[in-house]
Protein backbone atom coordinates (compact mmCIF):
# COMPACT_ATOMS: atom_id res chain seq x y z
CA UNK A 1 0.00 0.00 0.00
CA UNK A 2 1.42 3.61 -1.10
CA UNK A 3 2.33 5.95 1.15
CA UNK A 4 0.21 9.23 1.30
CA UNK A 5 2.70 12.22 0.90
CA UNK A 6 2.08 14.85 3.36
CA UNK A 7 0.47 17.95 1.67
CA UNK A 8 3.35 21.09 1.90
CA UNK A 9 3.14 22.76 5.00
CA UNK A 10 2.70 27.06 3.91
CA UNK A 11 3.61 29.48 6.18
CA UNK A 12 1.25 32.17 6.87
CA UNK A 13 3.03 35.45 5.57
CA UNK A 14 4.07 38.01 8.16
CA UNK A 15 3.25 41.63 7.75
CA UNK A 16 6.36 42.54 6.76
CA UNK A 17 6.40 39.97 3.86
CA UNK A 18 2.96 41.61 3.16
CA UNK A 19 4.27 45.32 3.10
CA UNK A 20 7.54 44.05 0.84
CA UNK A 21 5.38 42.48 -1.82
CA UNK A 22 2.73 45.86 -1.92
CA UNK A 23 6.06 48.27 -2.00
CA UNK A 24 7.07 45.87 -4.91
CA UNK A 25 3.72 46.23 -6.39
CA UNK A 26 3.56 49.96 -5.99
CA UNK A 27 6.86 50.36 -7.47
CA UNK A 28 6.15 48.40 -10.64
CA UNK A 29 2.97 50.29 -11.12
CA UNK A 30 4.95 53.56 -10.43
CA UNK A 31 8.36 52.42 -12.93
CA UNK A 32 4.61 51.73 -15.88
CA UNK A 33 2.46 54.77 -15.27
CA UNK A 34 4.85 56.68 -14.11
CA UNK A 35 6.07 58.30 -17.55
CA UNK A 36 2.53 58.25 -18.49
CA UNK A 37 2.05 60.34 -15.16
CA UNK A 38 4.21 62.80 -16.29
CA UNK A 39 3.68 63.32 -19.24
CA UNK A 40 0.09 63.90 -18.36
CA UNK A 41 0.29 66.05 -15.68
CA UNK A 42 2.97 68.01 -17.58
CA UNK A 43 0.69 68.73 -21.34
CA UNK A 44 -2.58 68.46 -19.72
CA UNK A 45 -3.33 68.61 -15.78
CA UNK A 46 -1.06 71.75 -15.52
CA UNK A 47 -2.54 73.93 -18.49
CA UNK A 48 -6.11 73.24 -17.62
CA UNK A 49 -4.81 74.57 -14.25
CA UNK A 50 -3.05 77.29 -15.39
CA UNK A 51 -5.91 78.61 -18.41
CA UNK A 52 -8.45 78.66 -15.45
CA UNK A 53 -6.02 80.72 -13.18
CA UNK A 54 -5.49 82.83 -16.47
CA UNK A 55 -9.66 83.18 -16.61
CA UNK A 56 -9.72 85.12 -13.42
CA UNK A 57 -7.11 87.61 -14.64
CA UNK A 58 -6.61 90.39 -16.95
CA UNK A 59 -3.42 89.14 -19.26
CA UNK A 60 -2.05 90.64 -22.39
CA UNK A 61 1.24 88.46 -22.88
CA UNK A 62 2.89 91.26 -21.66
CA UNK A 63 2.67 93.08 -18.42
CA UNK A 64 2.13 91.15 -15.17
CA UNK A 65 -1.30 89.62 -14.74
CA UNK A 66 -4.26 91.81 -13.31
CA UNK A 67 -6.68 90.39 -11.04
CA UNK A 68 -10.25 90.71 -12.07
CA UNK A 69 -11.94 87.59 -10.39
CA UNK A 70 -15.35 86.44 -11.90
CA UNK A 71 -15.71 89.61 -14.27
CA UNK A 72 -14.43 88.03 -17.44
CA UNK A 73 -16.86 85.26 -16.69
CA UNK A 74 -19.31 87.99 -16.38
CA UNK A 75 -18.76 89.99 -19.16
CA UNK A 76 -19.37 86.85 -21.18
CA UNK A 77 -23.13 86.94 -20.65
CA UNK A 78 -23.09 91.05 -21.28
CA UNK A 79 -20.69 91.07 -24.51
CA UNK A 80 -23.47 92.57 -27.44
CA UNK A 81 -21.12 89.80 -29.58
CA UNK A 82 -22.12 86.74 -27.51
CA UNK A 83 -26.06 86.24 -29.15
CA UNK A 84 -24.44 86.44 -32.37
CA UNK A 85 -21.76 83.66 -31.55
CA UNK A 86 -24.46 82.00 -30.09
CA UNK A 87 -26.44 81.78 -33.02
CA UNK A 88 -23.68 81.63 -35.43
CA UNK A 89 -22.38 78.49 -33.42
CA UNK A 90 -25.94 76.60 -33.47
CA UNK A 91 -26.51 77.14 -36.83
CA UNK A 92 -23.09 75.74 -38.17
CA UNK A 93 -23.00 72.98 -35.92
CA UNK A 94 -26.61 72.38 -36.36
CA UNK A 95 -26.23 72.50 -40.32
CA UNK A 96 -23.34 70.25 -40.26
CA UNK A 97 -24.55 67.46 -37.69
CA UNK A 98 -27.92 66.47 -39.66
CA UNK A 99 -26.29 66.11 -43.14
CA UNK A 100 -22.84 64.15 -41.14
CA UNK A 101 -25.61 61.56 -40.24
CA UNK A 102 -27.80 60.92 -42.42
CA UNK A 103 -26.04 61.51 -45.55
CA UNK A 104 -23.32 59.92 -43.85
CA UNK A 105 -25.38 56.17 -42.76
CA UNK A 106 -27.30 56.68 -46.61
CA UNK A 107 -23.34 56.66 -48.24
CA UNK A 108 -22.43 54.32 -45.95
CA UNK A 109 -26.00 52.05 -47.34
CA UNK A 110 -24.98 52.15 -50.23
CA UNK A 111 -21.12 51.16 -50.44
CA UNK A 112 -21.88 48.64 -47.95
CA UNK A 113 -24.18 47.34 -50.92
CA UNK A 114 -22.09 47.85 -53.67
CA UNK A 115 -21.04 44.65 -55.32
CA UNK A 116 -18.50 45.75 -58.68
CA UNK A 117 -15.42 47.46 -58.37
CA UNK A 118 -16.43 48.23 -54.47
CA UNK A 119 -12.68 48.64 -53.64
CA UNK A 120 -12.14 51.29 -56.01
CA UNK A 121 -15.59 53.13 -55.33
CA UNK A 122 -14.73 53.12 -51.48
CA UNK A 123 -11.11 54.81 -52.17
CA UNK A 124 -12.86 57.89 -54.37
CA UNK A 125 -15.17 58.51 -51.74
CA UNK A 126 -12.69 58.74 -49.30
CA UNK A 127 -10.09 60.88 -51.04
CA UNK A 128 -11.01 63.82 -48.78
CA UNK A 129 -10.22 62.55 -45.64
CA UNK A 130 -6.73 62.30 -46.66
CA UNK A 131 -6.83 66.27 -47.37
CA UNK A 132 -5.51 68.21 -44.63
CA UNK A 133 -8.61 71.04 -43.53
CA UNK A 134 -6.03 74.07 -44.37
CA UNK A 135 -5.80 72.42 -47.68
CA UNK A 136 -9.35 71.94 -48.32
CA UNK A 137 -10.37 75.36 -47.29
CA UNK A 138 -8.22 76.77 -49.69
CA UNK A 139 -9.68 74.47 -52.78
CA UNK A 140 -13.11 75.95 -51.69
CA UNK A 141 -11.94 79.45 -51.53
CA UNK A 142 -11.08 79.51 -55.45
CA UNK A 143 -14.38 77.03 -56.21
CA UNK A 144 -16.35 80.04 -53.90
CA UNK A 145 -14.59 82.50 -56.03
CA UNK A 146 -16.62 85.16 -57.73
CA UNK A 147 -14.89 85.76 -60.92
CA UNK A 148 -12.94 82.84 -61.60
CA UNK A 149 -14.81 80.00 -59.34
CA UNK A 150 -16.12 76.89 -60.85
CA UNK A 151 -19.34 77.41 -59.06
CA UNK A 152 -20.18 80.51 -60.53
CA UNK A 153 -18.77 79.63 -63.66
CA UNK A 154 -21.22 76.13 -63.69
CA UNK A 155 -24.09 78.70 -62.06
CA UNK A 156 -23.83 81.15 -65.15
CA UNK A 157 -23.89 78.25 -68.23
CA UNK A 158 -27.69 77.57 -66.88
CA UNK A 159 -28.79 81.83 -66.67
CA UNK A 160 -28.17 82.07 -62.91
CA UNK A 161 -25.63 85.30 -62.13
CA UNK A 162 -22.61 84.83 -60.21
CA UNK A 163 -22.67 85.39 -55.97
CA UNK A 164 -19.84 86.49 -53.84
CA UNK A 165 -20.39 83.49 -51.35
CA UNK A 166 -18.08 84.31 -48.69
CA UNK A 167 -18.50 87.57 -48.73
CA UNK A 168 -22.26 87.80 -48.62
CA UNK A 169 -23.85 87.58 -45.02
CA UNK A 170 -26.32 85.23 -46.00
CA UNK A 171 -24.63 82.93 -47.87
CA UNK A 172 -21.26 82.44 -46.09
CA UNK A 173 -21.96 80.81 -43.39
CA UNK A 174 -24.13 78.16 -45.88
CA UNK A 175 -21.20 77.74 -48.08
CA UNK A 176 -18.97 77.22 -45.01
CA UNK A 177 -21.40 74.35 -43.65
CA UNK A 178 -21.18 73.02 -47.51
CA UNK A 179 -17.45 72.73 -47.72
CA UNK A 180 -17.25 71.08 -43.26
CA UNK A 181 -20.09 68.37 -44.12
CA UNK A 182 -17.74 67.57 -47.81
CA UNK A 183 -14.57 67.36 -46.11
CA UNK A 184 -15.45 65.02 -42.74
CA UNK A 185 -18.02 63.12 -44.23
CA UNK A 186 -15.85 60.10 -44.96
CA UNK A 187 -14.82 59.97 -41.66
CA UNK A 188 -18.46 59.39 -40.48
CA UNK A 189 -19.36 57.37 -43.37
CA UNK A 190 -16.48 54.75 -42.47
CA UNK A 191 -17.60 54.52 -38.63
CA UNK A 192 -21.16 53.83 -40.37
CA UNK A 193 -19.98 50.94 -42.89
CA UNK A 194 -18.05 49.24 -40.13
CA UNK A 195 -21.15 49.20 -37.93
CA UNK A 196 -22.96 47.64 -40.82
CA UNK A 197 -20.83 45.07 -41.71
CA UNK A 198 -20.93 43.83 -38.16
CA UNK A 199 -25.14 43.54 -38.53
CA UNK A 200 -25.55 39.71 -38.99
CA UNK A 201 -26.54 38.71 -42.62
CA UNK A 202 -29.26 36.01 -41.36
CA UNK A 203 -31.28 38.83 -40.09
CA UNK A 204 -31.28 40.30 -43.38
CA UNK A 205 -32.07 36.99 -45.29
CA UNK A 206 -35.20 36.06 -42.95
CA UNK A 207 -36.40 39.36 -43.24
CA UNK A 208 -36.30 38.59 -47.09
CA UNK A 209 -37.97 35.31 -46.65
CA UNK A 210 -40.45 36.67 -44.68
CA UNK A 211 -41.93 38.96 -47.82
CA UNK A 212 -40.05 42.74 -46.22
CA UNK A 213 -39.04 44.92 -48.67
CA UNK A 214 -35.88 47.13 -48.58
CA UNK A 215 -37.20 49.47 -46.78
CA UNK A 216 -38.87 47.47 -43.71
CA UNK A 217 -35.31 45.61 -43.53
CA UNK A 218 -33.87 49.20 -42.98
CA UNK A 219 -36.57 50.78 -40.70
CA UNK A 220 -36.61 47.27 -38.77
CA UNK A 221 -33.28 46.07 -38.79
CA UNK A 222 -30.91 48.55 -39.74
CA UNK A 223 -31.73 51.52 -38.40
CA UNK A 224 -32.10 49.88 -34.31
CA UNK A 225 -28.80 47.49 -34.82
CA UNK A 226 -26.84 50.70 -35.55
CA UNK A 227 -27.62 53.24 -33.35
CA UNK A 228 -24.34 52.38 -31.13
CA UNK A 229 -22.73 53.72 -33.83
CA UNK A 230 -25.09 56.50 -35.04
CA UNK A 231 -24.69 57.87 -30.60
CA UNK A 232 -20.87 57.31 -31.08
CA UNK A 233 -20.96 59.60 -34.09
CA UNK A 234 -22.92 62.02 -32.80
CA UNK A 235 -20.91 62.88 -30.34
CA UNK A 236 -17.57 62.91 -31.80
CA UNK A 237 -18.80 64.96 -34.22
CA UNK A 238 -20.23 67.52 -31.65
CA UNK A 239 -16.96 67.92 -30.37
CA UNK A 240 -15.40 68.10 -33.51
CA UNK A 241 -17.57 70.81 -34.97
CA UNK A 242 -17.56 72.82 -31.26
CA UNK A 243 -13.22 72.27 -30.87
CA UNK A 244 -12.26 71.85 -34.36
CA UNK A 245 -13.66 74.35 -36.88
CA UNK A 246 -10.72 76.86 -36.11
CA UNK A 247 -8.57 76.23 -39.54
CA UNK A 248 -11.72 76.21 -41.57
CA UNK A 249 -13.53 79.38 -40.60
CA UNK A 250 -9.93 80.91 -40.13
CA UNK A 251 -9.23 80.18 -44.04
CA UNK A 252 -12.51 80.78 -45.55
CA UNK A 253 -13.81 83.80 -43.85
CA UNK A 254 -11.86 84.93 -40.70
CA UNK A 255 -14.99 85.02 -39.50
CA UNK A 256 -16.67 87.92 -41.46
CA UNK A 257 -18.36 89.29 -43.35
CA UNK A 258 -19.52 91.09 -40.36
CA UNK A 259 -19.30 88.08 -38.02
CA UNK A 260 -21.56 85.98 -39.94
CA UNK A 261 -19.73 83.41 -39.50
CA UNK A 262 -17.67 84.25 -35.98
CA UNK A 263 -18.51 80.75 -33.90
CA UNK A 264 -17.48 80.61 -30.48
CA UNK A 265 -14.12 78.50 -30.81
CA UNK A 266 -13.02 81.40 -33.25
CA UNK A 267 -13.69 84.12 -30.92
CA UNK A 268 -12.10 82.26 -28.66
CA UNK A 269 -8.87 82.77 -30.91
CA UNK A 270 -9.91 86.32 -31.93
CA UNK A 271 -9.64 87.54 -28.23
CA UNK A 272 -6.58 85.55 -27.04
CA UNK A 273 -4.47 86.44 -30.08
CA UNK A 274 -5.46 88.99 -32.25
CA UNK A 275 -7.00 91.63 -29.12
CA UNK A 276 -4.64 89.83 -26.27
CA UNK A 277 -6.99 89.12 -23.91
CA UNK A 278 -6.01 86.14 -22.69
CA UNK A 279 -8.04 85.97 -19.59
CA UNK A 280 -11.60 87.14 -21.28
CA UNK A 281 -10.22 84.13 -23.92
CA UNK A 282 -9.46 81.76 -21.19
CA UNK A 283 -13.15 82.26 -19.62
CA UNK A 284 -14.94 81.73 -22.86
CA UNK A 285 -13.23 78.58 -23.50
CA UNK A 286 -13.96 77.09 -20.22
CA UNK A 287 -17.85 78.18 -20.81
CA UNK A 288 -17.58 76.65 -23.87
CA UNK A 289 -16.42 73.45 -22.37
CA UNK A 290 -19.02 73.12 -19.69
CA UNK A 291 -21.72 73.91 -22.64
CA UNK A 292 -19.92 70.84 -24.20
CA UNK A 293 -19.71 68.48 -20.90
CA UNK A 294 -23.63 69.65 -20.15
CA UNK A 295 -24.60 68.42 -23.85
CA UNK A 296 -22.50 64.98 -23.38
CA UNK A 297 -24.06 64.26 -19.87
CA UNK A 298 -27.14 64.69 -21.54
CA UNK A 299 -26.63 62.58 -25.28
CA UNK A 300 -25.17 59.67 -22.08
CA UNK A 301 -29.18 59.98 -20.52
CA UNK A 302 -30.89 60.22 -23.83
CA UNK A 303 -29.41 57.24 -25.14
CA UNK A 304 -31.09 55.25 -23.23
CA UNK A 305 -34.06 55.62 -24.60
CA UNK A 306 -33.03 55.10 -28.18
CA UNK A 307 -29.67 53.35 -28.08
CA UNK A 308 -30.24 49.18 -28.62
CA UNK A 309 -27.33 47.24 -27.67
Amino acid sequence: MARAIPAPVTRPKTKKSLRTVRRQDWLWAVLFLGPNLALFGLFMAWPVAYGFWISLHKWDFITEPEWRGLDNYRYVFEDPLTPTLIKNTIYYVGGCTIPLIGVALGTAVLLNAVSRFKVVWRGIYFLPLVMSSVAAAVVWNWLYARDAGLINFGLSKVGIGSTDWLFNTDWAMPAVVLMTVWKLLPFNTILFLAGLQEIPVHLYEAAEIDGASSWRRFRDITLPLITPTTFFVLLITLFGLLFGSFDIINVMTQGGPLDATNIFIYNIYQNGFQYFDMGYASAQAYLLFVVVFVLTILNFRLQKRWVHY
